[in-house]
């Protein structure tokens, strides 16, 4: 019988960073779901750790891969849970009874879950950011859900297609505009659901960051008719043309 939920994790060389991920799973309350762990065939002790955990992982595989998107790509094809979450190296869920808020005795037709997330900087400092329970396609000309906060049905996947690996950065953003035109659901869990460090490409490499969400934006919002004026990452302007 499917589960409820797969939980994908994907690492590569972060053994300093991967066991609080490992015990946030570990530690939940509610453990009716499936794990995948997708390595990229790390040489620095990471697998050994990942080795301690094996008997609470569904699938583990240790392998290179060609960056983010082709790992998680690798863990969508192989999951059978009605929903997923990208529980990446590094992160963490926010509480140990988080699964149990989100899935015990409730049942959802919502196409994505989103709850908010802790943001923990490389300084350390952390914030939260929470979303309004409105979420549309106009939201995401400047906006982004946290992957690791969100829950999507597997079946989108399979209608909408894999994450594109000609981004670096910015597929997840592309896949909830995907969604979003497509006009499937959006559901909000109001409690923050995940610990997401603020430290991996997208905080190091502004430059390409910026010009993937460019690429994007021109290649998407302009289908739908929406133009706007883009400096770095606040909106200035936005207009729908009659």
């Amino acid at each position: 019988m499917s589960k409820k939920l797969s939980i994908i994790t994907v690492c590569f060389n972060i053994k300093d960073e991967i066991e609080q991920t490992l015990k946030s799973i570990v530690n939940q309350t509610w453990q009716d779901f499936e794990w995948i762990v997708i390595d990229g065939g790390s040489t620095d002790g990471t697998l050994d750790i990942l080795k301690k955990y094996e008997k609470h992982i569904s699938v583990l595989i240790s392998e290179p891969d060609k960056g983010i998107y082709n790992a998680m790509n690798k863990g969508i094809k192989i999951a059978k849970g009605k929903y997923l979450n990208f529980m990446n190296g590094g992160d963490s869920f926010y509480a140990d009874d988080v699964l149990e808020k989100v899935f015990a005795g409730k049942d959802y037709d919502a196409d994505v879950l989103y709850g908010g997330y802790n943001v923990i900087e490389q300084t350390g400092k952390s914030y939260i950011r929470k979303f309004s329970d409105n979420i549309s396609t106009k939201f995401f000309v400047d906006d982004v859900i946290n992957h690791q906060s969100t829950f999507i049905k597997r079946e989108l996947f399979d209608k909408y297609g894999l994450y594109s690996e000609d981004y670096k950065i910015v597929s997840d953003w592309e896949k909830w505009v995907i969604f979003a035109i497509n006009n499937r659901s959006f559901q909000q869990l109001d409690f923050v659901v995940a610990n997401f460090v603020y430290n991996g490409i997208s905080a190091k490499r502004l430059d390409l960051l910026g010009a993937e969400l460019d690429d994007g934006r021109r290649r998407y919002f302009k289908k739908q008719r929406i133009y706007y004026l883009f400096n770095l990452i606040p909106l200035l302007k936005l207009e729908i043309s009659n």
